[in-house]
């Protein structure tokens, strides 16, 4: 009895006490990863993770055997690798991404696409760079950037990384990857400048479209400007053509013009294509920014012509002879940055579409002198 008394105080006494719950934080403490995976969860890159010329290792081993789709554990050890690997994993989906096969590391087997035969079997060297190109403008970000660029030569990660994460809204994380799978399968194809032709022997236009507004106005802008650093040190590799691509083409596209320049993979000659295009052309932007000689000049022959020039230059840049205090020169910040490019945008589309409003003014620079000589 005094055993029975004994238990049932002490079921009394636990019925009694306060039942613990488990807290929230307990539970964070128990898988402490849960509730943060949201914030630390990567972005998925929009590109294949290995170069082409990697990828197209898997085609060429399913080439072994006679073409027909083989086991993954077969091109594995065809290609020295381990089967459940990661590193064979994303070997085999960039192939497939690239368009070359279909399948995976974790499929029944991986078979050859009509792309990837077509490489594999190419009848001549020319039809299978062709078919790479082609595979490599499989994937978008690639091509567009390409395209944006007009060149393999991207700038310095200061300013790439500006316009991926602002015009292709790639995350910082992915930067510098990208940047060095990019220019690894520019160089494995043997891209220079703009849209490559095959074998890469086809002369490259000296002029390029660069921007062109959703409603076509049927007007065009030609910009004239420097083409590279190699005379101003103090620019950092890549600065003209992030003015170009950030700031000059998207105000002028704003200001409702198709927007021209010079090939900037080509030579430092003024070619008679680009002469034609500078008088030619509705409106000319001129960057006149550290005074290059080849600007100049053009510029001299836009202003003789008689026809509407927008001049800009960046902030720091000495006054030209008589042209500053005779024309509006629009200044824009060298610092460019998202906010800084940001800041200057709707200003300079605002300069380019008063000078054209203004086109019939006798407020010319020719005509400004003459009067002044009358």
């Amino acid at each position: 009895m005094e055993d029975e008394s004994k238990s049932k105080e002490a079921s009394a006494i636990k019925e009694a006490a306060p039942r613990r719950t488990r807290s929230k934080k307990s539970k964070n403490r128990k898988n402490p990863k849960k509730g943060k995976a949201d914030n630390s969860r990567k972005s998925t890159r929009p590109y294949p993770s290995e170069a082409l010329e990697r990828a197209i290792e898997v085609a060429q081993k399913i080439k072994i055997n006679g073409g027909n789709p083989w086991p993954p554990s077969e091109i594995a050890n065809a290609l020295g690798l381990s089967p459940k690997t990661n590193s064979f994993y994303y070997l085999t989906a960039a192939s497939r991404d690239f368009g070359l096969t279909i399948g995976t590391r974790d499929t029944e087997t991986i078979s050859l696409t009509d792309l990837g035969r077509a490489i594999v079997y190419a009848p001549s060297p020319e039809s299978e760079r062709e078919k790479k190109i082609e595979a490599f403008n499989k994937i978008e970000i690639f091509n567009k950037v390409l395209n944006h660029y007009h060149s393999s030569s991207l700038p310095e990660m200061k300013y790439l990384g500006n316009t991926l994460e602002s015009t292709f809204g790639l995350p910082p994380e992915h930067h510098e990857e990208f940047s060095r799978l990019f220019q690894e399968n520019c160089r494995y194809l043997d891209i220079s400048a703009g849209e490559p032709s095959a074998n890469n022997s086809s002369r490259a236009p000296s002029t390029v479209i660069v921007g062109e507004p959703s409603k076509k106005s049927g007007f065009k802008a030609f910009v004239i400007m420097p083409f590279n650093e190699d005379k101003t040190p103090h620019r950092p590799k890549g600065f003209f053509t992030e003015v170009l691509n950030s700031l000059i083409t998207p105000a002028a596209v704003e200001a409702k013009f198709n927007v021209g320049t010079a090939n900037r993979q080509g030579s430092d000659v003024i070619q008679s294509t680009i002469i034609n295009e500078l008088l030619d052309a509705d409106l000319v932007i001129a960057d006149l920014t550290d005074h290059n000689p080849n600007v100049m000049v053009e510029l001299g022959l836009r202003l003789a012509e008689n026809k509407p020039v927008a001049l800009i230059k960046a902030t720091g840049t000495g006054p030209v002879f008589d042209v500053d205090n005779m024309l509006r020169v629009f200044e824009y910040d060298p610092n460019l940055w998202r906010t800084t490019v940001e800041a200057n945008l709707s200003e300079l589309t605002k300069h380019i579409t008063a000078t054209w409003e203004n086109r019939g003014s006798d407020q010319t620079y020719i005509k400004i002198l003459r009067k002044t000589s009358a």
